[in-house]
């Protein structure tokens, strides 16, 4: 494997996590921020 394939198979299993982590606050109620919401907290 090739330093290009390692950074991008790492890149994709962050990603996965990323998306579990996501998955499982749904389900546990976390709540979810509209945009407006958002743009408020990202300083814009």
């Amino acid at each position: 494997m090739d330093v290009k394939d390692y950074e991008r198979d790492r890149a994709e299993r962050k990603l996965l996590i990323k998306l579990q982590e996501a998955e499982e606050a749904v389900k546990d109620g976390g709540s979810w921020l509209d945009l407006e919401e958002l743009k408020v907290l990202m300083g814009e």
